[in-house]
Parts: structure tokens; C-alpha cells; sequence
């Protein structure tokens, strides 16, 4: 193979590379929020049936009956909430939603700053030889392998949502002033209404 073969096939790899890890931090970054919107919800569960739990143990009985619901017998109710909380508490150990969220976070970072690795070499350089990219392939393939893969199921979901987004900036490049929520609409009414068959195959 020629050199100026090799050198376009390197900056083609370059530009693959900055496509893949751009829509990677896309994803890991949904995955992010995503895990710290569960991790919130089960603290506040846990926090709320805790202080609930504590109400109704060390209250006089009379306000004990106002704060448990149903017409249930207090006794009954605090032993309900003992077992929620309980149960709140092994879940959030089991599914370490906190921990998937960092995980993800982390990630995100990781691709976020191959991306920018990416566009400084392919701006500042008319032509990539290997011993540029070297930093570049290095840091890409750690990624690979120190990263937290995007799981086989959310896969399509996080590359629909990347490219959905890709589209949409572009898009407000020259439309700034367009309704993000009207242009997800008409993507959607284009992309499976108005697609021909044999666009789809």
C-alpha cells in the first residue's frame, strides 16, 4: 500500500474513532442520569419510610392513628414500614445504582476527552501519520478496556437517542430559534410514518 494510502486510512480511523466515542459519551452520559434519577428516588424512599417508621414508634398513640393511613392498626403499619425499609435498604445495596451512575460518569469523561484528542489532530494536522494517533489509539483502546460497556439492551436505544440529537443540532445551527420538542415530532413523523419500505430493508 502507498503512503498517501496509509496516511488517509489513518485519518479515516481517526474521524471513525471520533464518531464512535462521540456517540458513546452520548450514551454513557443518558446512563449516567438515568442511574442517578433511580439512585435519588430509592434515597428519598428510604429517608421518607425511615422517618415515617420513627413518627409513628415514638409518638403518643393518638397522633400515632393520625399518621397511619387505611385505618390500619398502628402496630401493624410500623411493621409494614420496617419491612419497606428494610427492603429499600438490601435493594439499594443489590442494584448499587450509585455505583453504575460513577461508573458511567467516568466513562462519559473518558470519551468526552478522546473526542476533543480527535478534533485537535484532525484541525491541527493536514495529514495524520502513526506517530501522531499513537496517544490517541493508546487512550481508545483502554477505553475499551477499563470502560463499563453500554449494556446489549440499551444499545439501540442510546445510538436512536445520539443520532436524534445529532440531527437536531444541526438543525438549530441554522434554525436557532425552533422548538426542540416540534422538530423531535416531525424527526419521528419522518423517520416511521413517511419512510418508504424499502428504505427501511
Amino acid at each position: 500500500m502507498s503512503e498517501p494510502s496509509v496516511k488517509a486510512d489513518l485519518r479515516n480511523e481517526v474521524l471513525r474513532i471520533l464518531r464512535v466515542s462521540d456517540m458513546l459519551a452520548t450514551g454513557h452520559s443518558n446512563l449516567r442520569d438515568k442511574f442517578k434519577r433511580r439512585a435519588f428516588v430509592m434515597d428519598v424512599s428510604i429517608i421518607a419510610s425511615s422517618v415515617w417508621l420513627t413518627s409513628v414508634v415514638f409518638v403518643e398513640p393518638k397522633i400515632g392513628l393520625t399518621l397511619t393511613p387505611f385505618h390500619l392498626d398502628p402496630q401493624i403499619w410500623v411493621g409494614l414500614l420496617s419491612i419497606a425499609t428494610l427492603f429499600l435498604s438490601v435493594a439499594q445495596l443489590r442494584v448499587d445504582w450509585k455505583g453504575q451512575s460513577d461508573s458511567h460518569g467516568r466513562c462519559c469523561e473518558m470519551h468526552s476527552r478522546i473526542k476533543a484528542k480527535c478534533r485537535n489532530l484532525l484541525e491541527s494536522k493536514e495529514v495524520l501519520v502513526r506517530e501522531d494517533a499513537h496517544e490517541l489509539f493508546t487512550q481508545y483502546g483502554l477505553s475499551s478496556e477499563l470502560g463499563c460497556p453500554i449494556p446489549e439492551n440499551e444499545f439501540l436505544r442510546q445510538k436512536n437517542k445520539h443520532l436524534t440529537k445529532v440531527v437536531i443540532s444541526r438543525f438549530l445551527d441554522k434554525h436557532p430559534a425552533a422548538s426542540v420538542g416540534v422538530l423531535k415530532l416531525r424527526l419521528w413523523w419522518r423517520s416511521n410514518i413517511t419512510t418508504r419500505r424499502d428504505q427501511l430493508e
